[in-house]
């Protein structure tokens, strides 16, 4: 682990929890329950393959996967393929970028209380090839 891992991002002052989100997990469990209106941090590091691309928690882009773009699970500004994506009580709905938390330098406030969900954006069905996974970190 690197050092930039063992500090706070700027802002947050406790850990909340270390986990891995792994890329065939549909819904990662993060262990977290979200108090809305509380501002979250994020920090997330490691790879993971995307059968044979292997990437970030930032994702990818490939001009061949253009075609098939409409079918992620999050199109929201900044989901890409394998982008890091929150999501509140496995909602579709509440789906928010992570990435590996550089977005979100001011923290991310959370809009309703409820279990902290993580996965790697795909589409549907197409878990089954992926592999590896991510260390999220979570913190207030």
């Amino acid at each position: 682990m690197n050092d930039q891992a063992l500090s706070p991002p700027s802002g947050a002052s406790r850990l909340l929890v270390q986990t891995r989100i792994s890329s065939r997990d549909d819904w990662g469990d993060t262990h977290i329950l979200l108090e809305p209106g509380a501002r979250y941090f994020f920090r997330a590091h490691g790879k993971w393959w995307d059968a044979l691309i292997h990437c970030d928690a930032n994702g990818y882009d490939r001009w061949y996967t253009n075609f098939a773009k409409d079918r992620l699970r999050c199109r929201k500004d900044g989901a890409i393929w394998f982008t890091l994506i929150g999501a509140i009580e496995e909602s579709t709905d509440s789906l928010f970028v992570i990435g590996d938390g550089a977005r979100l330098r001011d923290g991310w406030i959370a809009p309703t209380g409820g279990r902290l969900t993580a996965f790697a954006n795909d589409m549907h069905g197409m878990y089954w090839n992926n592999t590896s996974s991510i260390t999220l970190e979570v913190w207030r």
